[in-house]
């Protein structure tokens, strides 16, 4: 089975399971075991009034048994279970739509202008397609495919 096939079969299993516990999923982090290393599945749940400790144990053993049962995953792995934070990975632009004034921390997968790594105010979500606008004031626009990774970047209001 495809990488990208393992990933697919997870995700739907997670997302019925999520739904079963009154969870969303908000991401799934997936890293195949080689050699003697072990796997890792790395889940992030969210919930309207946030995720507890007690819920993601409860998903973590749901999950454990039935991901044994289906066998999807080859070899050895580690499963986590965790609430995305207040630093929290983005993982579609859709999830950016609710965060329009916040803070992003942006690394892009190929340099523009030989940087990777941009911050700023998120302005506007359409479609793939995001724009922040930097503490000095630049604007940069950018395709969610091209990004390795998009985060919240919370900052304390005094």
């Amino acid at each position: 089975m495809e990488l990208e096939e393992i990933k697919e079969k997870i995700t739907q299993l997670v997302k019925a399971q999520c739904q079963l516990f009154g969870l969303s999923l908000w991401g799934i982090e997936f890293a195949p075991g080689a050699g003697k290393k072990r796997g890792l599945l790395r889940v992030y749940v969210d919930a309207p009034h946030g995720v507890n400790v007690d819920q993601c144990a409860k998903l973590s053993r749901e999950l454990s048994v039935i991901l044994d049962v289906e066998d999807i995953i080859p070899g050895s792995y580690n499963l986590e279970i965790s609430s995305p934070g207040l630093n929290r990975t983005f993982f579609s632009s859709e999830q950016l739509t609710n965060y329009i004034g916040q803070k992003l921390k942006i690394k892009l997968i190929h340099p523009i202008d030989n940087r990777k790594n941009f911050s700023g105010t998120l302005q506007e979500v359409k479609a793939n397609m995001f724009t922040i606008i930097s503490d000095s004031g630049e604007k940069w626009e950018f395709d969610f495919a091209d990004t390795q990774k998009v985060q919240l970047k919370f900052e304390f209001n005094d």
